[in-house]
């Protein structure tokens, strides 16, 4: 495998574009069936968090595997250490726009891979912004797994925050709230003793969502693992485990949003979000808030 970094141009506002910068390992041959795998770290993480888990499935399963270092978070945060968040923080919002449209360049890159064959791994807020990725552009992926994720922003997390969010703000990072709105398969573990992000009140909240609205979810659950899974299991081995050859071989059979040029409308309560996919990655009109 090749290991490569990239930096373009994300979505900001009316100022001046984000740039953010991607870690990616790509497999020695690419070809036609050749897919797509996002790896999203967490809050205050950077973008080799997860580069043992892209090691694991870049060659084996044939896919280009891409973490970005979205804003606010790790390097883009500290330069030397690659760890902290700023203060006020983003939260799972641009964050997630950042991801998609690292996605979205890829995917200029390699015209050629299969876009049936796209994937998103998140943990702790990396899995919050991979559920919400699957709201956001909801014909986009053949599966989501999210390990030990956010689901919304709890008081907890909000005071760390440092920063008031509106309602529609806090509804629009909701996933359970949107659980309808997913589409893929969804698949979920979390330790049962985490107390960084509970257990019952993201992962099982939304799993018992997810199962009334009819949608396809499988979820694992770690008796007394914590934030990380341990001491019941190591997040690369709860990987490896979730992880089979038929997972991967999972594939859509529709056009993605992007290539669609897919509008989204999410309600909001008192306001809408409007996403227009057939936008340019770095261009303000991307999204825009509209009263209901």
């Amino acid at each position: 495998m090749r290991k490569y970094e990239f930096v373009f141009d994300s979505v900001n506002t009316e100022i001046y574009p984000k740039p953010i910068t991607v870690f990616s390992l790509v497999p020695d041959k690419i070809n036609s069936n050749s897919g797509v795998m996002l790896f999203t770290h967490g809050w205050g993480g950077n973008r080799y968090q997860h580069r043992d888990k892209m090691e694991h499935v870049c060659e084996k399963f044939n896919l280009i595997c891409l973490s970005a270092e979205y804003r606010q978070s790790g390097f883009d945060f500290n330069n030397v250490s690659g760890s902290g968040a700023s203060v006020p923080y983003d939260a799972s919002f641009y964050q997630v726009f950042d991801v998609l449209n690292t996605l979205r360049t890829s995917l200029s890159i390699y015209p050629m891979v299969n876009r049936n064959r796209i994937y998103h791994y998140g943990g702790s807020q990396g899995g919050h912004i991979a559920l919400l990725s699957g709201i956001f552009a909801p014909d986009t992926f053949a599966f989501i797994y999210a390990s030990s994720p956010m689901t919304h922003i709890d008081s907890k997390k909000y005071a760390i925050t440092g920063r008031e969010f509106s309602s529609w703000e806090m509804k629009i990072r909701d996933v359970t709230a949107n659980a309808d709105k997913l589409k893929c398969p969804i698949f979920l573990e979390h330790g049962t003793g985490d107390d960084n992000v509970p257990c019952e009140t993201h992962t099982k909240a939304l799993e018992s969502q997810l199962r009334r609205h009819g949608k396809t979810v499988i979820a694992r659950y770690y008796e007394n693992g914590g934030h990380d899974l341990q001491p019941a299991i190591s997040k690369l081995d709860a990987f490896k485990t979730m992880i089979s050859e038929n997972l991967l071989n999972m594939s859509r059979g529709y056009p993605d949003d992007f290539a669609l040029g897919s509008r989204i409308v999410v309600p909001c309560g008192e306001k809408a979000l409007h996403i227009d996919w057939s936008k340019p990655v770095p261009d303000t009109s991307l999204f825009r808030w509209e009263n209901l």
